[in-house]
This record gives C-alpha cells, sequence and structure tokens, in this order.
C-alpha cells in the first residue's frame, strides 16, 4: 500500500494535489484532517511547524520562544 500526505490550506472546494497522478485509476481513500492551529503558529508560521512536534517530543515552549526573542538583532 502506498500512502501521501499533503499539507495545506483549504482555500476553495476544488483541490489541486499533483502528487495524485500516481494514482490515477486506483482505487484510494482519502481522509481529511483539520491542523489545530496553536498559538503561536499566528504569530510565525516556521514556529507553529517546530512546535507542533512537541507532541513527539519534550520541548520547553517558553524556552524556544525566549531564544527567539533574544536572538531578533
Amino acid at each position: 500500500m502506498e500512502a501521501i500526505k499533503v499539507e495545506m490550506t483549504i482555500d476553495s472546494e476544488v483541490i489541486r494535489i499533483p502528487e495524485l497522478r500516481r494514482f490515477m485509476g486506483k482505487k484510494v481513500e482519502i481522509i481529511l484532517l483539520e491542523v489545530p492551529l496553536t498559538d503561536h503558529q499566528d504569530d510565525d508560521p516556521d514556529i507553529g511547524k517546530f512546535l507542533s512536534a512537541a507532541k513527539h517530543i519534550n520541548i520547553d515552549e517558553e524556552a524556544v520562544q525566549r531564544l527567539r526573542e533574544e536572538s531578533v538583532i
């Protein structure tokens, strides 16, 4: 069984996913899951992606935010 994962923001009823070409003619199951936003994702999408990994590893989010603030020139 082959699978793909595509993360995108839905902005239309029509979704174009070029990665689906290899599945043409095959029976597939498509499941859409909403990815909840964290408070940090609104400010900076890159830190939001990083902090979403916190579900899998132990990250001190406050320490990460302090480091980001201190590293701003």
